[in-house]
């Protein structure tokens, strides 16, 4: 499927893609996808959504990450980045939004010991308010310590590389 790639002029995303099945653009009969892509690309420029000097793109799907699938979201697509001839994840940027993920995980996992160790307290137990302690710490610790660099330089690497005990979800 043809699809349009142009650098993104609105924050947060580096690139913006569009294809024919998600134009605003009525596909008129006989109207290949290039025809299509090509008149969205003149419509987004007439209502400012593309600058006249951001260059535009038409090319099949397979020129983006392949982990890409447009009925739903793409965990990296703020780190994709238009090269040479296709989208490609920015690995450095890649691990910044995978280490955030880590720490909404994280962080709720704190305040869930939170209450843990709340109850301690009231109990009185000072060996579970010292084992929630040691958890707690380590908890912080993941973004120090968990190496999301060594042996990670696909997107499908980095996504498979968790910190052992924290949930997924």
């Amino acid at each position: 499927m043809k699809i349009f790639v142009t650098p993104n002029q609105d924050s947060p995303y580096n690139l913006m893609i569009s294809h024919p099945a998600y134009s605003d653009i009525t596909r008129n009969s006989g109207e290949t996808d290039d025809q299509v892509l090509t008149r969205t690309i003149s419509r987004f420029r007439e209502v400012n959504k593309i600058g006249d000097d951001v260059e535009s793109h038409i090319v099949e799907d397979t020129a983006i990450p392949h982990d890409h699938n447009c009925n739903t979201s793409c965990e990296f697509f703020d780190a994709w980045e238009w090269r040479d001839s296709g989208a490609r994840v920015n690995m450095a940027k890649a691990r910044v939004i995978h280490m955030d993920n880590i720490r909404v995980i994280r962080n709720r996992e704190l305040a869930a010991k939170d209450i843990t160790f709340m109850r301690a307290v009231e109990d009185g137990n000072t060996d579970a308010q010292a084992t929630i302690k040691a958890e707690k710490q380590s908890l912080r610790d993941i973004p120090q310590t968990f190496d999301i660099t060594t042996g990670v330089d696909t997107p499908e690497k980095l996504k498979a590389k968790w910190p052992d005990g924290l949930p997924t979800e």
